[in-house]
């Protein structure tokens, strides 16, 4: 597995050769950190969502019909009304992505990472306060619009401020935080599980955190490519040299002019992805990764971990420490991942090896299941048993983090081209939350209908990772993101969407035959019909920064 196919990089278009320098600094540090930071929320909501469920005051004052069904420990939390709380989140964050598209274009990144943050204060404040289901929904769906904003905007605003160098280990760095949002999360809901108010007390942490994101975005400064964009090349260049601590950005400033002389609108956007044929290998590589990302069984996992961890026979408390810990695995995995990503594995094989361990640790997990865990009322296992699916568990997660959540983040921020980004984003979100209610609320009933084989399911898609890693993953290791579509224009499989010249040009260019990349046929059409325009320029005094 880890021969030439795997671990092959572009050494003509790698940034060091194309003389992009930079310095590591203190600022980019920062704005790495807080960038990623939106995902801490995320990762919370989710920490926090499953464990809500196993609290008696949660469940007596907003779903008190709700007794759980005991026919199977597959089958107690199975629930419409618990199912619906689940993936409210969703649908208005498929909404918010939308709506931050254009948000961005008009108002700047940084003013999207406070929207973020607000949203979230709003929905908590909400849900805090509801005497009812339906009030308790309307908070849900608030921090859900929230959610939108902040996955549109970190992977954006995080891609474009990274040196390529170091793309994977900044943009994968957010992983962090959602790792440690859902430990955070479900730690919280074990320490106060026996208080009345515990449940308000867990849905209220996300206030100081949003607080923490509003109050950071503040200092960030504009990506340079949304300057250049508008037209600005001296701020961009400012910009440029604060995030690479350098004086020289000449080469990488000309290399983003370069890739921003098209400045489609949103709408043009899609009408690129849907009429030219050369952008749809990114929007499949971002839709495959995202798909892959939901059903290989971490979202379900950690949602119902105290589900799965109750059916074994023990009581709620152990249920959500069992859950901590499988939390704190998630951590581990991610810095795993972030050590091996750049400088010690590429891209495709992180994800390679990501996918064939996950597949082997769910399969083990079946078996368990399927030998020791009786399909009847009462269960009860031995500690053996249930320490065994732990560490299972605990090894899959290491593996998801580590090998497919690091590693389809970095992929999926660098492989668009600047041109549809507005829609690509938006579109792969869309997908990604749509699969995501279909997952959040058939998690219980697909868990009660197959029992054991819940767990083969996963296993599935985890081998499909593999196989998707080997054949159809561009390796874009250390490839500036302006240039990553030269990569993809000469791989075996994506090349068939490209204009022969654009395939013949990306072939030269990766054997070292020419590093001055020719802009793609598509957006050399694009470049000509602005040129003869001026109604779609930009404004000198426009007020927004994309």
């Amino acid at each position: 597995m880890g021969g030439k196919v795997l671990t092959r990089t572009h050494t003509a278009l790698s940034a060091s050769n194309l003389g992009f320098n930079y310095k590591l600094t203190w600022y980019l540090l920062y704005c790495s950190l807080f960038g990623g930071f939106l995902h801490f929320t995320s990762g919370y909501d989710v920490g926090v969502a499953g464990g809500l469920f196993s609290k008696k005051s949660f469940l007596a004052r907003f779903y008190p019909d709700f007794k759980g069904r005991s026919e199977s420990p597959y089958c107690q939390y199975t629930s419409n009304d618990l199912a619906i709380y689940s993936f409210l989140l969703c649908p208005p964050a498929i909404i918010s992505t939308f709506l931050c598209a254009w948000w961005i274009r008009h108002f700047g990144r940084p003013t999207a990472i406070a929207v973020c943050g607000l949203f979230n204060i709003t929905g908590a404040v909400v849900q805090i306060t509801a005497h009812s289901s339906s009030i308790l929904l309307l908070g849900r769906a608030i921090c859900g619009f929230g959610e939108g904003f902040g996955m549109f905007v970190y992977n954006v605003y995080l891609a474009e401020i990274a040196p390529a160098q170091l793309r994977g280990k900044i943009v994968s760095s957010a992983v962090i935080w959602s790792a440690f949002g859902v430990t955070m999360g479900q730690l919280t809901n074990y320490l106060v599980g026996q208080r009345e108010d515990g449940w308000q007390i867990v849905i209220s942490m996300i206030i100081p955190a949003a607080t923490i994101i509003i109050f950071n975005s503040f200092f960030m400064l504009d990506t340079p490519s949304s300057l250049v964009m508008r037209g600005k090349t001296e701020a961009a260049r400012r910009s440029l040299q604060k995030y690479r601590g350098v004086e020289d950005v000449e080469a990488e400033l000309s290399s983003i002019e370069l890739a921003c002389m098209n400045k489609p609108s949103v709408k043009e956007s899609f009408g690129l992805v849907i009429k030219k044929k050369q952008y749809w290998p990114p929007l499949i590589i971002n839709l495959v990764a995202y798909t892959l990302l939901n059903w290989t069984g971490n979202t379900a996992i950690v949602y119902y971990g105290p589900q799965i961890f109750s059916l074994l026979g023990f009581g709620s408390n152990v249920a959500l420490w069992n859950s901590t810990l499988v939390g704190g695995a998630k951590i581990l995995g991610v810095f795993i991942g972030m050590w091996l990503l750049d400088q010690r594995m590429t891209r495709r094989t992180l994800l390679a090896w990501g996918g064939i361990l996950q597949a082997l640790f769910l399969v083990t997990v079946a078996i368990i299941f399927a030998t020791s865990v009786p399909n009847e009322k009462a269960v009860q296992v031995s500690k053996g048993i249930a320490a065994a699916i732990l560490v299972f568990i605990i090894l899959y997660e290491i593996s998801f983090m580590g090998g497919q959540h690091v590693g389809t983040l970095g992929l999926a921020a660098e492989v668009c081209p600047i041109e549809v980004r507005p829609a690509v984003y938006p579109l792969s979100t869309f997908s990604f939350y749509g699969q995501s209610i279909a997952l959040s609320y058939s998690f219980t009933f697909q868990l009660c209908a197959m029992t054991w084989g819940t767990f083969l399911f996963m296993a599935s898609f985890a081998a499909m990772l593999f196989f998707w890693a080997v054949f159809f993953q561009p390796e874009t290791h250390h490839v500036p993101i302006d240039q990553v579509k030269i990569v993809i224009a000469a791989h075996p499989v994506w090349k068939r969407f490209y204009p022969p010249e654009d395939v013949e040009q990306a072939t030269r260019t990766l054997e070292g035959a020419g590093i001055s990349p020719a802009v793609s046929k598509a957006a050399s059409e694009l470049a000509v019909e602005r040129s003869s325009s001026d109604e779609d320029m930009p404004a000198p005094t426009a007020p927004a920064r994309r």
